[in-house]
């Protein structure tokens, strides 16, 4: 890695902590009144169906208008300035009626009507700058078999469409030749390498197999001729193993991906739903390791989130920072030796910016960033929900345990207190 290339990237993140994106919504689907300061990283919590997929997918539009409308004329699709057509072609079938009549919008404080991105404007800066890796990611390798943008159908959501083109020039040209896919030695360092050898794929070998005449992954397990097709892997092989194509594609051997004409085009977000789909608690550990080295690397991350594990980190590094923790404190929470690479990742968590917004059922939108469970806040208090059912199961056992030990009269009172309570007299 070039050293200038790191130092103006901390240079550069100096400043864009000063001026955090700032996107304010209301009357979008479900979301009735939004207002989020996008951090280093930033994590949406929430209930399903509250409106975080229509956030973010509305946040790519703001970032990447022009891309995505020549995306779609490239490959023939034509919305003739219709907003309603754009909406469907865009954000999915059905979903033209989610910006009501009386929606706004204010993206780093110029209001806009979303409407207005149903068409193109005339900007010279047309390159991709926010890669979206989508929660319906396995889709994009049905049968283990990469997709391009115009095998789906109009109507898919244009993040999954887009995020699958990537993909499937990814292993049809790039990696086209080389077969093994993973532990490949050339895209990710033995620190990143390690972790999902061991919890992800339990030490067989990703690879492209194209013994049928198409190209399709397989896992090559220890001992057998054939390699496993896509459908007798885990769950949770199927959900990562696009996810880490995404990241492949994020981590060339240039410090970010390059999708315009110079270096500095190059994408400076990343958008990543759900990073914790079907895995365990070790395996998402080292998903979230990889999303660490995309913000060394001087990418902005977002991620929508329901896991403990993905808020535990977040709140972890939160506290490091104001104890003026050394890189080890990180470096022991992800379990990583003390190499060189480590240290730069841990170095690097150290210095970010971290956001948590709780998306509630009612609409609202909720900045719980400190993560606090003394808080006043409930929402902030339980993490959105995420650590609510542990918090609740910890106090019953302590009642129990309590009712338990009490003297037969004490106990009997105990029973009745919690009898009333139950039935809210």
């Amino acid at each position: 890695m070039n050293p200038s290339a790191e130092i103006s990237t901390t240079t550069r993140k100096r400043v864009r902590k000063a001026r955090r994106p700032r996107l304010q919504l209301t009357h979008l689907g479900p979301i009735q009144s939004a207002d989020v300061s996008f951090g280093d990283l930033t994590v949406i919590v929430g209930p399903q169906a509250t409106g975080k997929s229509i956030f973010l997918q509305t946040l790519k539009l703001l970032v990447d208008r022009d891309h995505i409308h020549d995306t779609f004329k490239h490959h023939s699709m034509s919305f003739n300035d219709k907003a309603g057509a754009f909406m469907e072609g865009y954000f999915g079938r059905g979903m033209a009626g989610v910006w009501g009549a009386q929606a706004t919008l204010t993206w780093n404080g110029t209001a806009a009507a979303l409407t207005d991105y149903a068409k193109p404007t005339k900007s010279k800066i047309r390159y991709e700058r926010m890669f979206y890796i989508p929660a319906q990611r396995v889709m994009s390798l049905p049968g283990g078999v990469s997709q391009n943008f115009g095998q789906f159908n109009f109507g898919d959501p244009y993040t999954l469409r887009a995020f699958s083109d990537a993909v499937h020039d990814l292993i049809q040209n790039e990696f086209g030749a080389k077969g093994e896919l993973f532990p490949g030695p050339n895209r990710l360092n033995e620190t990143l390498r390690k972790p999902i050898q061991t919890h992800l794929y339990g030490g067989h070998r990703l690879l492209i197999d194209d013994k049928d005449f198409t190209k399709r992954l397989g896992l090559q397990v220890k001992g057998q001729a054939k390699p496993l097709g896509f459908l007798s892997w885990s769950a949770g092989q199927r959900e990562f193993t696009p996810l880490l194509m995404g990241v492949y594609w994020l981590c060339p051997t240039t410090y970010r991906r390059k999708t315009g004409n110079t270096a500095n085009e190059s994408i400076e977000w990343v958008v990543i739903e759900e990073p914790e789909m079907g895995l365990h608690p070790q395996g998402i550990a080292a998903v979230l390791l990889l999303v660490l080295e995309l913000m060394r690397r001087g990418y902005r991350v977002v991620l929508s989130s329901h896991s403990p594990v993905v808020l535990e980190m977040v709140w972890a590094l939160q506290e490091f920072k104001k104890l003026h923790s050394s890189e080890l404190s990180v470096r022991r929470i992800l379990d990583l030796p003390a190499t060189a690479e480590a240290k730069k990742i841990a170095l690097s968590a150290l210095s970010k910016d971290y956001a948590v917004y709780y998306f509630e059922r009612d609409g609202s939108v909720r900045d719980i960033s400190n993560l606090d469970p003394a808080s006043v806040d409930p929402s902030e208090a339980d993490w959105g929900g995420i650590s609510g059912f542990a918090a609740r199961t910890n106090e019953a056992i302590a009642d129990a345990v309590n009712t338990a030990a009490a003297p037969p009269k004490r106990k009997r009172k105990r029973q009745q207190n919690a009898a009333s309570e139950g039935s809210g007299t």
